[in-house]
């Protein structure tokens, strides 16, 4: 990861004190690496991972039936299954956390959505803890098969207790010009689903360069939209993956 933290050095000369610790961002990059697909055929481009303390990276997740290798520290972000499950973490952890805007969205990349309820296997009040994370693990699984895979524009987080960043347009710029284009490059997918306007602001001029028309910008899903909107949002990616499954049929 020497790219990584070459990188992460000199971001952290804009950041100074408000910036995480390498420790955080290299375990957020290999719970990124463990997901990784070996063939990457879609790639979901959000912002960033959510802050990660050494306080967090400091409590235990236990092992998951099914995921050998599967890192065993806490971090603040959607392949950390822990994030937003408690019960897989060693002692008590007193915050509520996790990402389910971002669960809603791997789950649209691989079910067709109807209605909101089209979510309840994913959902805290519709399911057991158990069932609820065989599912969860099932479904990183089959997003993994068939070639879908998150990368964040920013490789430090951007988010700090709920408040951005000053300088978050900079190091998702920097970020992107001195490590995650290259990530994009060598994975080489089929397409890319930016993640809001914001990461779309910064890097869409060169991300075309790399993926001419194959790209689509899709809204934050906790962006100021109405239900019906982030409904058809959720429904757009379904159909980007379907017509790229489809296209190898043909």
């Amino acid at each position: 990861m020497n790219g990584l933290h070459t990188c992460y050095e000199q971001i952290v000369n804009l950041l100074r004190s408000d910036a995480e610790t390498f420790e955080s961002v290299e375990l957020v990059e290999q719970y990124r690496q463990f997901w990784r697909p070996d063939n990457v055929r879609v790639v979901i481009l959000a912002e960033s991972h959510v802050f990660t303390s050494k306080s967090d990276r400091n409590y235990r997740i236990k092992e998951i039936d099914g995921l050998s290798g599967y890192p065993n520290q806490y971090a603040r972000f959607v392949y950390c299954l822990a994030y937003g499950e408690n019960s897989l973490i060693e002692g008590d952890h007193p915050s509520k956390d996790g990402t389910p805007h971002f669960w809603k969205i791997f789950f649209s990349c691989e079910n067709e959505i109807l209605s909101n309820e089209s979510f309840a296997p994913i959902l805290k009040k519709n399911n057991s803890t158990q069932q609820r994370i065989r599912n969860k693990v099932q479904l990183l699984q089959s997003l993994q098969t068939n070639g879908i895979w998150l990368v964040d524009a920013s490789i430090v987080a951007l988010y700090n207790k709920g408040k951005k960043l000053k300088k978050m347009n900079q190091i998702i710029q920097f970020s992107w010009s001195n490590y995650t284009r290259t990530v994009i490059e060598e994975a080489r997918p089929d397409y890319v689903i930016v993640v809001g306007k914001g990461v779309a602001n910064v890097v869409e001029q060169e991300l075309k360069k790399i993926m001419k028309k194959n790209y689509s910008v899709i809204a934050q899903p906790n962006a100021h939209l109405s239900s019906e909107q982030h409904l058809n949002n959720f429904k757009t990616y379904r159909s980007i993956i379907k017509k790229i499954s489809d296209s190898d049929r043909a």
